[in-house]
């Protein structure tokens, strides 16, 4: 089995506009599937909301995972050295990080539309593995 702890450790960085939906998700998720796998996580937003959407608590509690993450700006410094960018579908918001690989998830904004569209969201990372294939996969990629 090959060892994660050899190759330099990877930031991951999954935005959106607000970051209090999707990107939250996603990095909520990628904390919970990838814990060893050498990346680091971080979610952030073009413009941040006030606080995370409370639906998108609510399911990621029901999904067993008590989330504290908080809306970030993708302007502030824990943004610098990126090596991987998750678009939560939002292309012409997300800026172009240099030197940052980009990956494009075309999903649904659930904002406004309840917890089951959050619901729907989470399925689909769940579902099709879309954290695990995307990020740990495809990982020697980005050496």
């Amino acid at each position: 089995m090959f060892d994660y702890k050899e190759l330099k450790k990877k930031k991951v960085a999954f935005l959106c506009v607000e970051n209090a939906c999707r990107s939250q998700i996603a990095e909520a998720m990628a904390n919970k599937l990838c814990s060893k796998c050498n990346l680091e996580f971080l979610s952030g937003g073009t413009k941040p909301a006030d606080r995370v959407n409370s639906m998108v608590l609510k399911v990621l509690k029901e999904e067993g995972i008590n989330w504290q993450g908080k809306p970030k700006s993708i302007y502030s410094e824990e943004f610098t050295n990126i090596d991987i960018i998750v678009s939560m579908g939002c292309e012409v918001e997300c800026p172009i990080i240099p030197g940052a690989r980009v990956i494009n998830w075309e999903i649904p904004d659930p904002k406004g539309k309840g917890s089951r569209r959050i619901s729907k969201n989470f399925r689909y990372y769940k579902k099709e593995g879309s954290i695990t294939n995307s990020l740990i996969s495809n990982r020697f990629a980005w050496i």
